[in-house]
């Protein structure tokens, strides 16, 4: 079942699942509005990028340290993903060759955990001990997971390899360094994964926690 998105859940069930509740709200209209506000940025995005982008949100999980986690059918006790959003992040700015697309899509994977925590406590001297660049070993476990979402029909032409921290630090001044006004518009990206998310969790595994937040979620896509 490896690789595990969380206890009894396969990562590529998680995805697929956060892809559904996503559409809910990213429908073509929304695509099309979202399209034609970076456009007058001189930004041309397809649109499988924003299914990509929600589909792959949490690649970063593929990591050996949190899989090790895990026997083969997805079983571990209080498994830990913290951090998993820089892999997730690293993968699309590996992936996308548009300088401008690959900050923003980055800039999204980052923050879709920023209710938790944001990008400015993401330090190397905060993680775990034993967690280090295996976090970011993604090759072995990704694979299988782009293989697997293959077999089922989607077109992804990403590949997927070992990161490092050098990786990491590149994509952060590449960011920082980028102070544009079309950044802002990563919203349309962040909203669809905040709602497959947090939803495809929420159902898949009943989990208890973020409750006000998940019921006004389920109000605005009616479910």
């Amino acid at each position: 079942m490896k690789p595990c998105a969380f206890t009894n859940q396969t990562l590529a069930d998680h995805s697929i699942g956060s892809l559904n509740y996503a559409k809910m709200v990213m429908t073509s209209s929304y695509i099309e509005v979202a399209k034609r506000r970076l456009e007058k940025f001189g930004i041309k995005v397809d649109d499988s990028l924003f299914e990509l982008s929600v589909l792959l949100h949490d690649i970063g999980k593929a990591g050996e340290y949190y899989q090790e986690q895990f026997d083969d059918n997805c079983v571990g006790k209080s498994p830990s993903f913290i951090y998993h959003e820089i892999g997730s992040a690293i993968f699309f700015y590996d992936n996308i060759d548009d300088e401008r697309v690959k900050k923003l899509v980055a800039l999204v994977e980052l923050n879709h955990l920023n209710a938790i925590r944001g990008i400015s406590s993401l330090s190397e001297k905060k993680l775990p001990k034993g967690c280090d660049t295996r976090m970011l070993k993604l090759k072995r476990y990704g694979k299988v997971l782009l293989d697997t979402l293959r077999d089922k029909g989607f077109n992804i032409h990403f590949h997927v390899r070992d990161y490092t921290f050098d990786d990491y630090n590149k994509m952060l001044r590449d960011i920082a360094n980028s102070n544009e006004p079309y950044l802002k518009l990563c919203v349309f990206f962040l909203t669809p994964i905040i709602v497959g998310d947090n939803l495809d969790s929420h159902f898949a595994r009943g989990l208890g926690e973020r409750r006000r937040f998940i019921e006004i979620l389920k109000k605005e896509v009616g479910v």
